[in-house]
């Protein structure tokens, strides 16, 4: 079941009604055979990979708490397995595929280990919140709960495909549904996932018809024009795409009275490199400067060299985390590069106070930001290295004339691009509303107007999305 689909959003309804009509003890219970029954709607084969991490961190956690003196030793017995899980049917394929190439030269063949496997839905996400669950345990910051509180963690089929990444903390407190029902969490689950459904089955998937026609394969080298529209409108895809599936997940746990972190913050709207990385996937973000950046970077205390270094390693396994491809490395890798770019240029302007004093330079950054994040988009969707060079050179500096679509696609991606420059705008005075209406009881816009909103959402959502086509970050 897709969130983009009947299908899901009968069994929402249905299954949010039944919870607020069990009562409190029940409804653990319940919401993880919701949760078990939505992932294996995907397919039962892999049902079991949760449970196996969830019964490995279980165990490993127990002994941790047990015996602070192996704390360290019981976390690695943790972490290691959970990590092989993931490369195993992540980068398995990967792997094999060019270590066949390196054997090439030699007249030696790769096994048949390099076949492709099934990959399971989630499997990105549900790890790194292992991961970080056997951190925390072992640094006291979360108590150990319960092997079905875990399984539930783990299973919670609102964030279980793709997010938002969460923490123990954050998200198993709030699995005791101790909460009592309210109508306020009707309003804002149902105002979060017709949101969502509007930004994929409208947006995203507009915009997808084209940029998929721009990056075939068989595709020559577009116009120079062309190739711009190409790169901004794939970096509006993914961002409508993956905040509208992010506002689904929020919305259907909010139904139940939970709250799932935020994960976007306006992304284009970014003033250098690093406030990318704060507005966009924050939960991701967060999860890297926490259990990677930092501790890989505590011990070298900020000496420039192993601080660059570091950071564009880190960014180039952040681009391996989302694809196992030679394209997504080195869009990781680009974004490192920016970061450490822009933090050299911090480290300069200390010594040159007068730098921060032009409003040029704010400027520069901007735009360079914005130049760089549509420039590494290209690495990002192309399926090959080969046609990303193709785009890129078409962008850079193998200038032409012409364009080779539709008129629609130009007037779209631009309409779009007004909407992101006003989308700050437009969050404040929907907050202000939303106020307003809260202050009021059950207005005559909350009782009325909100209902007609959702139905027009509906609407569109079954007129644009007749295919149920698939969320981009499921395949991560």
């Amino acid at each position: 079941m897709a969130f983009n689909s009947v299908s899901y959003l009968l069994f929402l309804c249905a299954a949010v009604a039944v919870f607020w009509l069990l009562p409190v003890r029940l409804r653990h219970g319940f919401v993880l055979l919701a949760s078990v029954l939505f992932y294996a709607s995907w397919g039962l084969l892999f049902v079991w990979l949760p449970l196996l991490v969830a019964a490995i961190v279980y165990f490993c956690g127990k002994r941790i708490e047990r015996d602070p003196t192996t704390a360290k030793k019981w976390m690695w017995l943790g972490v290691v397995p959970v990590l092989l899980l993931l490369a195993i049917f992540k980068y398995r394929s990967f792997v094999f595929e060019n270590l066949a190439f390196l054997l090439r030269p030699f007249g030696l063949r790769s096994n048949s280990l390099a076949t492709t496997i099934a990959f399971p839905l989630g499997i990105s996400f549900y790890t790194f919140e292992a991961i970080a669950y056997l951190i925390d345990v072992r640094q006291g910051r979360v108590k150990m709960p319960g092997f079905a509180d875990l399984c539930l963690f783990f299973f919670f089929w609102p964030n279980i495909l793709s997010g938002p990444i969460v923490r123990a903390r954050e998200l198993v407190p709030q699995l005791r549904f101790r909460r009592a029902f309210e109508p306020q969490f009707v309003f804002d689950g149902f105002d979060r996932i017709i949101c969502g459904l509007v930004q994929k089955s409208v947006v995203a998937n507009m915009l997808g018809i084209w940029v998929d026609k721009g990056f075939a394969s068989s595709a020559g080298m577009p116009s120079t024009v062309d190739g711009w529209f190409l790169a901004v409108a794939f970096g509006l895809q993914i961002y409508f795409d993956f905040a509208g599936y992010t506002n689904m997940a929020i919305g259907a746990a909010r139904l139940l009275g939970v709250t799932l972190p935020e994960n976007f913050r306006q992304p284009y709207h970014a003033s250098t490199p690093p406030d990318f990385w704060a507005r966009w996937h924050m939960t991701l973000s967060r999860w890297i400067r926490d259990y990677l950046f930092f501790p890989v970077n505590a011990k070298w205390r900020g000496a420039p060299a192993p601080l660059y270094l570091s950071l564009l390693g880190v960014m180039t396994l952040v681009g391996l985390w989302h694809g196992a491809g030679w394209t997504f490395i080195v869009w990781g890798t680009l974004h490192g590069a920016y970061i450490v770019a822009y933090r050299a240029y911090e480290s300069w302007k200390t010594t040159r106070p007068e730098a921060d004093a032009s409003p040029l330079i704010g400027s520069v950054w901007r735009v360079f930001t914005l130049i760089g994040v549509s420039v590494a988009w290209v690495a990002f969707r192309a399926p090959t290295l080969s046609k990303a060079r193709l785009i890129v050179s078409a962008m850079l500096w193998h200038f032409s004339r012409g364009v080779a679509y539709s008129a629609a696609f130009y007037v779209f991606t631009v309409m779009v691009v007004v909407f992101c420059a006003f989308e700050p705008l437009v969050l404040r005075i929907l907050g202000e509303i939303d106020e307003q209406e809260g202050s009021s009881g059950l207005s005559p816009l909350r009782v009325v107007g909100r209902p007609v909103v959702y139905l027009f959402g509906l609407l569109l959502f079954l007129l644009f999305d007749q295919n149920n086509s698939q969320f981009i970050y499921s395949q991560f």
